[in-house]
């Protein structure tokens, strides 16, 4: 089976029944997966823009944590919960970096963001695309430690 993957133009061979995290993991995109695939973050968020019933129905656990993520419509898949189950299935992969800590961003003071940095929990936009990184802006995210240390236990 064939899944194509938007907007890179890249596309991989897969078997039946895969997890399409782990397809994305061994085709070396570096999508993350704080809560270590339990389908309750949004790191491993994709949209799917083509042949969607290839890919297994959505868990409970899923949608709850769909409904959860900003900018989520009904294209969005987790792909730590999802398989692929048949062929022609095209992939969008998130344009942004999930942060993970605190210390990232305290790493990056005083630098240009190269891409929007993304809440690993709602998937919203905490530092834009090419805005200066400030401590100022770091209170707003003091907590970010905590809430994904919860969610990764």
């Amino acid at each position: 089976m064939r899944i194509a993957f938007f907007p890179i133009n890249k596309a991989a061979e897969v078997q039946a029944g895969a997890n399409l995290l782990q397809v994305l993991l061994a085709n070396e995109f570096k999508v993350r997966s704080v809560c270590r695939g339990r389908g309750i973050c949004a790191t491993c968020s994709v949209k799917v823009r083509g042949n969607p019933g290839c890919l297994s129905p959505a868990t409970p656990q899923e949608l709850k944590t769909l409904s959860l993520i900003v900018g989520a419509d009904a294209s969005t898949r987790l792909a730590c919960q999802s398989r692929v189950l048949g062929d022609g299935l095209t992939i969008e992969l998130p344009q942004g970096l999930y942060v993970e800590t605190l210390q990232e961003l305290l790493d990056l003071i005083g630098e240009e963001a190269v891409s929007d940095y993304l809440h690993p929990v709602t998937g919203a936009v905490m530092i834009p695309k090419a805005k200066l990184i400030t401590r100022s802006q770091l209170q707003l995210f003091k907590s970010l430690t905590d809430e994904v240390s919860k969610i990764a236990d």
